[in-house]
């Protein structure tokens, strides 16, 4: 809901019907985090109320996939400069290879229910850390995402109203991955690789891709820019959808409302 702060009671404000979602992708340590919660901050101060989703990978469901794994002596975990990462070699077992990613999904789609598909339904901003394209960048650059399971991924979560692809070098994005404390474990990939994936993708999805090496403010400046601009619309077309037509007062008493705070 735009213009409510959270729990403030206070509602007359502009709304839209469908919700608006924001996500960001990249390579870890591109800088999706921190421009996610800049962009939330900017929002609020707008008094804007936004719901911050973060999709990444975190074991429910699958955890006993994984510990199978492991058992199987297919993970392997080393500590570079003090930092610990992971590596998964599924790829050497066919079976295990084919039911990785609908296991991934087991996780990744309830999570997105409750965090992104239910907010938006309730007609609010949602600005989610990592989505279905970073699953889909680490299955394809491991080689195993067939063009159906992609399509499934793809329709059963919600699609994005503008998607950011945080873009740094293999070089930096490496640097910024030994800083102590990011995470207490790592993924371990080809960095070099993950990156190409990734601009491939964002090129077929049509993402905003951003220079995650550029000045932070300048970037955040160019990515609240991009937002309000596309919320505009979003709430124009909610007024229509409660049935407000365009040129009427109250129509632009409605639109009025968010624009205030562009």
């Amino acid at each position: 809901m735009l213009g409510q702060t959270r729990g403030s009671g206070r509602t007359g404000r502009a709304q839209m019907s469908h919700g608006f979602l924001v996500t960001f992708s990249g390579l870890d340590g591109s800088g999706k985090s921190s421009q996610a919660v800049t962009l939330q901050r900017s929002l609020a101060g707008r008094n804007i109320s936004v719901a911050r989703a973060w999709a990444g990978q975190k074991p429910m469901l699958s955890y006993p996939f994984l510990a199978l794994v492991r058992f199987l002596g297919y993970t392997h975990r080393r500590k570079i400069q003090g930092v610990a990462f992971v590596e998964r070699d599924l790829r050497r077992n066919r079976a295990l290879a084919r039911l990785w990613p609908l296991v991934l999904a087991l996780d990744f789609v309830p999570k997105t229910i409750v965090s992104v598909r239910l907010p938006l339904r309730k007609g609010r901003i949602v600005i989610c850390d990592r989505y279905v394209y970073d699953l889909l960048a680490e299955l394809l650059h491991e080689g195993m995402l067939g063009e159906r399971t992609k399509r499934m991924l793809i329709e059963l979560t919600p699609r994005a109203d503008l998607a950011f692809l945080m873009d740094v070098d293999e070089k930096l994005a490496w640097e910024r991955a030994l800083v102590p404390g990011r995470a207490r474990e790592q993924p371990y990939y080809d960095l070099l690789q993950r990156r190409k994936v990734y601009l491939e993708l964002g090129r077929e999805m049509g993402m905003v891709v951003m220079n995650g090496q550029g000045d932070v403010a300048q970037n955040h400046r160019m990515i609240l820019t991009k937002t309000m601009d596309g919320l505009m619309p979003a709430v124009e077309r909610g007024g229509q959808e409660h049935g407000l037509r365009v040129g009427t007062p109250a129509y632009s008493s409605w639109s009025q409302r968010f624009a205030d705070h562009h």
